[in-house]
């Protein structure tokens, strides 16, 4: 079995990265960015040396291939032992214009949808610049990770017309457990809701197995859009490709006359010889991927229980982030602010960003080369353990 190594460092300044270079551009200086939740690791070697194989310098317009649906349904029996039928899948660039497409033209303005809180601000923005109506189903806090309250996501599926489920959870790290699934399905039909399943994240699950929400139930799988991409699993956002799985035929085909007229037809360039080869090269690759990132969540807990026990890190079993509480710090979030960007030189995703319900967090990235992350976490302890005037 060949073994991969994932502590090469690379530097992303002035490649455009929306990560650092809009960082740089923000702070008008050098900061160490552990905030938006792409990898500071290259993706397999394999789809590396596919790209190049495929760089001909000719970047005309491009098709999807005969064996495109046929290769994403292979991954999701194999990953996550769910069946779909090669026809109910269809290409988008981005998950997040899927969203969107689907509340402009399945909802109406008003309309109402809901969604659980803290969230990830894109999903959220998809409702409110939308002119949907949101109706935030805030998670309760028990002092250490979340819980669904039941009353209020039953009092949520009362008045929505939509509920967006983030599974893996982003940014609390939630791997939604059977019950909590089921009792989404119940609540949706018995009150005739369509659920919007971002599964982005879903790959990145340990110790535990991913539940693809249309297999939870008959009605789930006729009333759902689950949308799905390699772009976290193996580092590619900026290739624009993804999976939108909607087994509801009459849903599925209005979905495709509305991606024919927007515009979306022709996938970018990059994106389809290196899915094709993510999906069927690189399991292994991602598996090792998957110990390296369960090792550097390992090394933060460890890190902040040894030299920072007021950061709680909230228990996680997916994605490569971490969702910590520092309100025992006695510090408001602008002094957090200030001795994280001015002393550690580090941008985090401000748990504000995420809601109302996330004031008091901040949100991790923890995939990245260990001996950067060793030395993120120093710069980190140093700035909240020393007197600052």
């Amino acid at each position: 079995m060949k073994q991969y190594h994932f502590d090469q460092e690379i530097s992303r300044y002035h490649t455009y990265s929306a990560k650092w270079d809009e960082a740089l551009l923000r702070h008008q200086r050098r900061v160490f960015p552990l905030s938006v939740a792409d990898m500071d690791l290259p993706t397999a070697p394999a789809i590396i040396d596919t790209i190049q194989q495929a760089n001909n310098g000719i970047y005309g317009y491009t098709i999807l291939g005969e064996h495109y649906q046929q290769t994403v349904a292979n991954w999701l029996a194999r990953h996550y032992d769910f069946q779909a039928e090669p026809t109910e899948i269809v290409h988008c660039p981005r998950v997040i214009q899927a969203i969107s497409l689907y509340l402009q033209h399945f909802t109406a303005t008003d309309d109402a949808v809901g969604i659980f809180m803290p969230s990830y601000s894109p999903v959220v923005n998809c409702v409110t610049l939308n002119q949907r109506t949101l109706i935030p189903c805030a998670l309760r806090y028990n002092g250490q990770g979340y819980e669904i309250d039941e009353a209020e996501l039953t009092a949520c599926f009362q008045r929505i017309r939509v509920f967006i489920l983030i599974s893996p959870h982003n940014p609390t790290g939630i791997v939604w457990n059977a019950e909590q699934l089921g009792l989404i399905a119940r609540l949706a039909e018995q009150y005739g809701v369509f659920v919007i399943a971002d599964e982005v994240h879903a790959d990145f699950v340990f110790g535990k197995k991913h539940t693809v929400l249309a297999s939870v139930s008959d009605y789930l799988a006729q009333h759902s859009m689950i949308c799905t991409s390699p772009a976290k699993s193996f580092n590619l956002p900026g290739l624009e490709i993804s999976n939108i799985i909607i087994k509801n035929a009459k849903v599925r085909s209005d979905f495709e006359k509305i991606l024919q007229r927007t515009g979306f037809h022709n996938p970018n360039y990059f994106s389809v010889p290196a899915l094709y080869c993510a999906y069927t090269q690189c399991d292994e690759w991602l598996l090792q991927l998957k110990d390296y990132i369960a090792e550097n969540k390992r090394i933060v807990t460890a890190c902040f229980a040894e030299k920072l026990p007021q950061l709680v890190v909230c228990p996680t079993d997916g994605t490569y982030l971490l969702w910590i509480n520092y309100t025992d710090l006695s510090l408001t979030p602008e002094q957090f602010k200030q001795r994280i960007l001015t002393h550690a030189n580090i941008e985090l995703a401000w748990g504000e960003d995420f809601g109302e319900e996330g004031k008091g967090f901040f949100r991790l990235n923890t995939a990245l080369p260990q001996a950067r992350l060793r030395a993120c976490l120093d710069r980190i302890c140093f700035a909240l353990t020393t007197e600052k005037e």
